[in-house]
């Protein structure tokens, strides 16, 4: 089988481009595109402009066709009226070209699928693939190929940068260009009719061209696929996503507590997470990451140092290490009595060092190059606040000449603070491989996403053996609901599909009478709940639909008439199947665990702090299924609840490990059924450590 990167170095590294809808006019796009390939540095005896009424533009021979083209065509950019685009489609097919760019636009953007449909099928009889429509093109710096209408091609550098939005896009080519970011590619996938994000990264992930993977995204469309193949590529580089549009999506009117706080922002989270994918929240945060990756080795353990002049600077940095998450070293003695060397008396050697306003060019280079020279340092952060007694170039020089000596095994990121001299010195910093920013929580805080990429790298995962579930009869209960018609399950059944996949769950039977209700209760022992089992009585309490703790045959005789009558009256037409008699659960810790069926990305699991405030509290995680062991105490371990399962002011430890089966077998439970849309189990009273836990209530609702 082709491989992606074998089907789209004909779209992205072509040999020779066509430029279908090439114009004379100035001001037409089909112009600016041919212009851009020329002006780009694209060998122009490659560049094959297509239009049958211009014997040439800009110097080049016009054909009237692709099919006319004396040479064969590995890449078309389509410019034509989306009316003409089929059928210069099938002139590209027929001409045997191997990938073609649709920046006309007029298709799905403006409600017209069908069409679009169309362009898709003739391009994929024909092995062609296709970018677009409705796009502004490709920038690619390896070939010195504008393809787009982009003012011109960005500085070469080694971050490909994939773009949902036309325009942003263009912004950032003299966004990158003002910052001297160094881009591989920029590609604009607009409609996303065939080529799309995942197609990308797949092919940037095999690219010797390109060590970071960037991506603006307005949403993802092949949601399990980007989880398989980002978590794949992100193993080999780092990928970064801006992803656009964190409001929650609207569900359907059964809500379970899970469905309300899935939002689909909540499921990207995840997937990301799960995936290896760092998620900037703003452009700026994004190259700020890119840079680091593309010029910084990964460290090798946790160990971070602080080195500054100032000593606010440095309280700030600190901060915002905390709130990262990054560990500050304690500085040990024989460390601190070698940097003493390179400061006053009153200077500090704790973490942050501060080498004081004095410090000189030689103090800089001095005390690095021991802080790189002792292994116990894994990375560093040099801030340097501009003084009178210093000029920033030679901070600057100081800091590459302490690199070169030593060698660049360790990440060092800068940050100067300054007025223009400090500016440009960052830019010159960042050029010869040191990250530099302006203020020492943006430096933190991308040296934070090379921490966290490296602690994903050594994440290992650990998938549960074959769990023993009964999917049949789980299947055979959720058959029968489809079958007539019904949204959800009733409590019972519920609690039975989760039984027959080893969820634990109350003692329980469904009795149609008072005199079988009592002899439930007499087998299953007391004390007792009692509640009406309907498919047509979401909210029991409200119709006088439950009794509680029941202690004899007498109160659950009379219990199970009192229900029947309340119905009866609240709900007369109600379908009424008999009253549930449960054992009642000892008082435990409560969380919830459920699931919510993403439509994009699929099954997404949640854990949290449970009972009747879950929604309030909202102190939940999520991940995607299929979910590896580890995967779950992470989620676990993210929320509040973790403490209290832990252990807090002085209660015994709980029964995590039940938990960890219990979020497996619900993971397991929706892989299997499909026409599951949610789960909710709260709330889930656990117990101390080896008694295990139990699932008071079950909501199982339906696509």
């Amino acid at each position: 089988m082709t491989s992606i990167y074998e089907k789209l170095k004909y779209l992205l590294r072509p040999e020779t481009v066509a430029v279908i809808g090439a114009a004379r006019e100035p001001h037409k796009i089909g112009h600016q595109v041919l212009k851009n390939l020329i002006e780009g540095g694209f060998s122009r005896n490659k560049i094959f402009p297509i239009n049958p009424h211009a014997e040439s533009i800009l110097g080049l021979k016009c054909y009237p066709s692709v099919k006319n083209v004396p040479q064969p065509v590995d890449m078309a950019v389509i410019v034509v009226p989306a009316r003409i685009v089929p059928r210069v489609l099938e002139d590209c097919v027929e001409k045997g070209v191997k990938a073609v760019a649709v920046i006309s636009s007029g298709f799905k953007e403006i409600g017209k699928a069908e069409e679009e449909k169309k362009l898709v099928e003739i391009a994929r009889k024909g092995g062609i693939r296709l970018l677009g429509p409705n796009i502004v093109g490709i920038c690619d710096t390896v070939r010195s190929m504008n393809a787009s209408f982009c003012q011109e091609l960005p500085e070469k550098g080694d971050i490909a940068f994939i773009t949902q939005s036309g325009a942003l896009g263009i912004a950032l080519i003299g966004w990158t260009k003002l910052k001297h970011i160094g881009l591989s590619d920029l590609v604009s996938i607009g409609n996303k009719a065939d080529v799309d994000e995942v197609d990308l990264i797949e092919f940037f992930g095999e690219d010797p061209y390109t060590k970071v993977i960037t991506l603006y995204l307005e949403g993802i469309s092949r949601g399990r696929e980007f989880y398989a193949i980002a978590k794949k590529v992100s193993k080999k580089k780092p990928i970064i996503i801006l992803k656009a549009g964190k409001a929650e999506r609207t569900i359907s009117a059964i809500k379970s507590h899970t469905g309300s706080l899935a939002g689909s922002d909540v499921a990207y989270d995840a997937v990301f997470k799960q995936a290896g994918v760092i998620r900037a929240p703003t452009f700026p945060d994004l190259f700020d990451w890119a840079i680091a990756f593309s010029k910084l080795p990964l460290p090798s353990g946790e160990n971070v140092v602080i080195l500054t002049n100032g000593g606010g600077a440095g309280v700030m940095a600190t901060d915002e290490a905390e709130i990262r998450g990054i560990k500050l070293m304690d500085i040990p003695p024989d460390l601190a009595d070698k940097i003493r060397e390179y400061m006053p008396p009153f200077g500090s050697v704790y973490n942050p060092i501060d080498l004081t306003g004095m410090a000189t060019k030689d103090w800089y280079r001095g005390s690095l190059e021991v802080l790189l020279e002792d292994p116990r340092v894994h990375a560093v952060l040099v801030i340097y606040c501009h003084t009178a007694q210093t000029e920033p170039r030679d901070i600057g020089d100081a800091i590459l000449e302490a690199i070169k000596s030593i060698g660049k095994s360790k990440p060092v990121v800068a940050s100067f603070i300054g007025g223009e001299e400090c500016h440009k010195e960052c830019e010159r910093l960042t050029a010869e491989g040191v990250p530099c920013y302006e203020s020492p929580e943006r430096a933190v805080v991308a040296l934070s996403a090379l921490y966290n990429y490296w602690r994903f790298l050594k994440h290992k995962e650990t998938y549960p053996v074959a769990l023993d579930v009964d999917k049949e009869r789980a299947y055979e209960i959720i058959r029968r609901a489809v079958e007539e018609g019904r949204k959800a399950l009733t409590a019972y059944e519920s609690a039975m599909v989760a039984k027959a996949y080893g969820i634990p769950v109350p003692e329980q039977a469904l009795a149609k009478s008072e005199e079988e209700a009592v002899n439930v209760a007499e087998k299953i022992g007391y004390p007792l709940v009692l509640s009406i089992e309907s498919p047509h009585i979401l909210h029991k309490t409200e119709v006088g639909g439950v009794k509680v703790g029941l202690n004899s045959a007498e109160e659950v005789a009379k219990a199970y008439n009192e229900i029947m009558e309340s119905v009866a009256k609240r709900a007369p037409q109600a379908e009424i199947r008999g009253v549930v008699v449960r054992k009642m659960i000892p008082e435990g810790r409560e969380v919830i665990i459920g699931m919510h069926r993403d439509p994009a990305i699929g099954p997404l699991l949640m854990f949290g702090s449970g009972g009747i405030l879950v929604e309030l509290l909202k102190d939940v995680s999520f991940r995607v299924s299929p979910l590896s062991i580890e995967d779950v105490y992470e989620m676990i371990k993210e929320t509040k609840a973790y403490k209290m399962l832990k252990g807090f002011r002085g209660m015994p430890e709980a029964d995590i490990e039940k938990v960890v089966d219990v979020i497996l077998r619900t993971a397991k439970l929706a892989e299997d059924i499909p026409e599951i849309l949610d789960i909710d189990i709260n709330p889930v009273f656990v117990f101390e450590r080896g008694k295990g836990c139990l699932a008071a209530d079950v909501k199982v609702v339906l696509k």
